[in-house]
């Protein structure tokens, strides 16, 4: 059975981590990463008068409108879903119109240990592998170069620590010398799994030990042998006779859906709300599709405690990419390989709109789009006045203390979020 738990939202993550928040972080405060209380706070006072507010007023002196300032974090849910729809749609944009397949490729458990200590360092290897491996294949057996998008998940659908790649790979590529597309087989088919695996194998045990080399790995107490690096290399060679997970998708004419997908948790929480089916004040359940059981439907309990601690593991460090591009997209060159590619495949550009100033754009501007937004979603246009139904009118940004925004929120009778006891903790 598939997940199918319903669209119904009955439990929210900020109340969850509202009411518990302070309890977590004196509890868990010697491990919590700095990253982790940025952006617990920022969601937080994700529209209170903390962020301040933008002021709209009717020409007629009937209504005054707040529009309260969103936190604009990732791991929001209603302002991680804006982030991954703006990142799908610009995405999207610079692809070539080719099949593409999705591919997903994970390392073995054993490594999860390390790669939970050496976050950045140990991500960033597994995209390089990826990169390197398609790379390899596309030049040595087909003299091309193709087209990779990477997205770096990593959790499991039951939240653990579960690092692994999900790429969007172009079926086939450009010559290397511009000049042609290049679609080896035709058939809608990209590559043999076997040859994906032990390239992908090769080059993580590769970039490993490199990476040792280089002491750019730490090692906790429990694994202290393996700073030794003959120990460290026997350590992988030992994964090597292991099965290393490769799925290769079936080939995609519209990659749109698949690009969603793969951002969906990258730029927003990673649990939908909607699979929160149970909460208690001391326990959270959550639905996830266990894999396990052949993808059914199972549910998973958790202390709220507990299941804070997995949510916010998976918040990405400041600054961290968790989407890559490599070959044809690579940033470095993708302007000079995408002209030569849509040249050999017969597109056309599409032209950039110009960009408006900011003298044009304005503050109100700025707002248009979280106007058009709320009246897609309620058919009711948020800043027309509901006495004369006149257009309402910017009338400026609002900042200060709490107290004398909050007073103008009471002013406008907006609806305001309490700032919770959690925010006056210290770093």
């Amino acid at each position: 059975m598939m997940l199918a738990v319903g669209t119904e939202i009955r439990y929210r993550i900020t109340d969850i981590l509202a009411a518990n928040w302070e309890a977590f972080f004196q509890a868990e405060k010697r491990w919590i990463r700095p990253v982790v209380l940025e952006t617990v706070r920022k969601l937080l006072v994700c529209r209170t008068p903390a962020l301040g507010c933008h002021v709209y007023a009717c020409p007629q002196g009937h209504e005054l409108r707040i529009v309260p300032h969103s936190c604009k974090s990732r791991f929001c849910p209603t302002c991680g879903k804006q982030a991954t729809d703006r990142w799908a749609d610009g995405a999207l944009s610079d692809l070539l119109e080719v099949p593409y397949h999705h591919v997903v490729l994970s390392a073995p458990c054993q490594l999860r240990g390390i790669m939970g200590l050496n976050r950045e360092a140990c991500l960033s290897i597994l995209v390089r592998a990826a990169t390197a491996c398609f790379n390899q294949w596309a030049r040595e057996q087909h003299g091309m170069r193709m087209g990779m998008v990477s997205v770096i998940h990593t959790f499991g659908s039951d939240l653990r620590w579960h690092p692994h790649l999900h790429l969007l790979v172009t079926e086939g590529g450009l010559s290397l010398d511009g000049e042609r597309w290049i679609r080896p087989y035709q058939l809608g088919w990209l590559m043999a799994h076997a040859g994906l695996k032990k390239m992908w194998k090769y080059h993580v045990v590769r970039a490993f030990r490199e990476a040792h080399r280089s002491g750019a790995l730490r090692f906790p107490a429990a694994a202290a042998f393996l700073k030794h690096y003959p120990r460290f290399s026997s350590f992988l060679s030992k994964l090597w006779d292991l099965t290393w997970y490769a799925h290769i998708g079936a080939c995609l004419l519209d990659p749109s859906a698949t690009l969603r997908y793969m951002g969906r948790y990258t730029k927003r929480a990673v649990l939908a709300e909607y699979r929160i089916t149970h909460y208690d004040g001391r326990t959270v359940r959550f639905a996830f599709k266990d894999y396990a059981a052949g993808g059914k439907t199972s549910f998973k309990t958790l202390p709220v405690l507990a299941f804070l601690g997995r949510l916010v593991r998976h918040i990405p460090d400041k600054h961290f990419k968790m989407v890559r591009y490599g070959g044809l997209f690579a940033t470095r060159w993708k302007s000079e390989h995408l002209a030569y590619a849509r040249r050999a495949l017969g597109q056309q550009e599409e032209p950039q709109p110009p960009e408006a100033s900011d003298a044009e754009t304005g503050l109100a501007a700025s707002l248009g789009s979280w106007r058009e937004r709320r009246q897609a979603e309620t058919g009711i246009d948020p800043l027309r006045c509901s006495h004369c139904g006149q257009s309402m009118r910017f009338r400026g940004v609002a900042f200060g203390s709490h107290e004398r925004i909050a007073a103008l929120f009471r002013a406008a009778g907006h609806p305001m979020k309490p700032l919770s006891p959690a925010l006056a903790l210290g770093p």
